[in-house]
């Protein structure tokens, strides 16, 4: 039987082989390839995501932040279909589970509870959202509907989560959380904080599997219909924009989704396995995004090369102000510019 170091050495090895272009970095404790998730953009030489060459092989992906372990999924994703290379990640990370006393890789789904509390942090999170889309919602909406934290701090109390407030004040912030509970992104709600953002990962090292900050807002999907839609955008905020203009008749059977980073492939990829095949995939992107990035993504998936993909931009984009930049914006402030690719 092979050691952990052989195992490891194969893994190496088959990875370089298989995955096209593929670099080791000079300490060989890392292989960085070109992220399947959001495709590294226009440099295709770089190879953005990074794969520990020890078990249980974490890879992290610099651009879009998908993170994770190696594992017959993620080879998949990777185009990489080595049966070689399964028993090799199978050897080393049972030998890994063996010294560390670890029965099972994975990450279990924390059931958080959630409740719109009547404070004075959650009217003023409230109040942020209203003021920011010129909407009128009710603190119990924000809560069901898009998931949204209005008072981190009696929430914390409520799931027993423990956070260092020295670098962020979540009592000034509203969060949401990712469609996979493993993750709280939180937003500053004063515009004076050093940090506007500030993400906590629910997911200890010794469970990680394939885990995103990926975000959907609440709703009911009829898996018998013929088609749904997969609307994506890359931040919160211009999901719930999108969806703010977005006409009642057509949110039936729309999968509202933000990929919170560049990873739209693995989003898509998310509800391909949940069964949703014959998807009608549209974009709302980012106005400094340009359209080739999108063409690139189309092109480099086996599943999106023969669909046909809506790319929405904001018209009343200007790249001096960068105002009409996203979605995350009031109705009056979006022009709707539509490419077919």
């Amino acid at each position: 039987m092979m050691d952990n170091a052989d195992y490891i050495n194969q893994v190496r090895e088959l990875i370089l082989t298989h995955r096209k272009p593929s670099y080791q970095t000079t300490n060989r404790k890392e292989v960085r390839v070109i992220c399947p998730y959001c495709n590294d953009g226009k440099h295709k030489d770089a190879g953005k995501l990074y794969i520990s060459m020890t078990p249980p092989f974490k890879f992290h992906c610099f651009r879009c932040e998908t993170s994770g372990v190696l594992n017959s999924e993620t080879l998949r994703d990777l185009e990489i279909y080595d049966n070689e290379l399964n028993m090799s990640l199978i050897g080393a990370n049972k030998n890994y589970k063996a010294t560390q006393g670890i029965s099972k890789i994975s990450f279990k789904k924390r059931n958080l509870k959630n409740i719109a509390y009547d404070t004075e942090n959650s009217a003023n999170a409230c109040a942020y959202l209203n003021n920011r889309y010129g909407t009128n919602y009710s603190n119990e909406f924000l809560v069901e509907k898009f998931k949204a934290i209005t008072d981190p701090v009696e929430f914390f109390k409520e799931n027993a989560i423990y956070v260092n407030n020295n670098q962020f004040d979540y009592a000034n912030s509203i969060g949401f959380i990712s469609s996979d509970s493993s993750h709280l992104i939180f937003r500053d709600i004063t515009n004076l904080q050093k940090n506007r953002y500030n993400n906590i990962c629910l997911c200890p090292e010794e469970q990680l599997t394939t885990i995103s900050k990926a975000y959907n807002i609440s709703g009911d999907i009829d898996i018998m219909a013929e088609e749904i839609n997969l609307v994506i955008t890359e931040g919160i905020f211009d999901i719930i924009g999108v969806y703010n203009i977005t006409p009642d008749a057509e949110k039936e059977n729309t999968i509202f989704a933000a990929a919170c980073g560049k990873a739209y492939n693995a989003v898509i990829l998310n509800y391909i396995r949940k069964g949703f095949l014959n998807m009608n995939i549209t974009i709302y992107s980012d106005g400094d995004v340009p359209i080739d990035f999108y063409k690139s993504l189309k092109a480099s998936s086996p599943y999106l090369k023969n669909s046909r993909i809506t790319v929405y931009y904001n018209s009343l984009y200007n790249p001096t102000t960068k105002i009409g930049k996203d979605f995350g914006v009031r109705p009056d402030q979006i022009k709707l510019k539509k490419i077919i690719i």
